[in-house]
């Protein structure tokens, strides 16, 4: 467990204190409410479609740590205030030092630095589970994800373009890279 407090709202100063942690059954419904709100309105996620519980469950159930882990970020109160984790970029054997990494965080509690920690976490946790390189997709407009991201060291390899569709509108994907050891 890492505890943290994020500052920035504005140019005003806020703490927001939270811990990130491994993902646990127990975080489904809300980790399901943060995702869903995802594929509801933004382009973070391709899905079209909401996750239904027992999609969360067998996601979460997936993401136990090894060696893809999930991580959350939860407040004093206990609540999840975003979640990240890594899956495998590609099933062959060959890639299983590769993963692709995902960063969802509440629209409420985005600008604390919330997004940043569970990513920072999945940099710090990979190497222990062999994960040499982490590769971002990113939607070409998610430009906090982008900012964020290369904040963190990752660097661009290049977009993909019209490789997605939603909202009625193609999606270009733009394609992020980092090493962890």
């Amino acid at each position: 467990m890492q505890d943290c407090t994020g500052v920035r709202i504005s140019g005003t100063t806020t703490h927001v204190s939270f811990v990130i942690r491994l993902v646990r059954p127990e975080d489904a419904e809300s980790i399901r409410a943060i995702y869903n709100e995802a594929v509801r309105t933004t382009t973070a996620t391709l899905d079209t479609q909401e996750r239904d519980l027992p999609t969360q469950l067998a996601w979460i159930e997936k993401h136990q740590g090894d060696p893809y882990p999930g991580f959350v970020a939860e407040d004093r109160e206990g609540i999840i205030l975003g979640c990240a984790s890594l899956s495998p970029y590609n099933p062959k054997p060959g890639y299983r030092g590769t993963a692709e990494n995902s960063v969802y965080v509440d629209p409420h509690a985005q600008g604390h630095g919330i997004g940043e920690a569970l990513l920072q976490a999945l940099l710090d946790d990979a190497p222990h589970r062999e994960i040499r390189t982490i590769v971002a997709l990113i939607s070409a407009d998610n430009l906090a994800s982008l900012q964020l991201h290369r904040k963190l060291g990752f660097r661009t390899l290049g977009t993909l373009e019209r490789v997605g569709r939603k909202f009625g509108r193609d999606v270009d994907v733009t394609i992020l890279q980092r090493h962890t050891s």
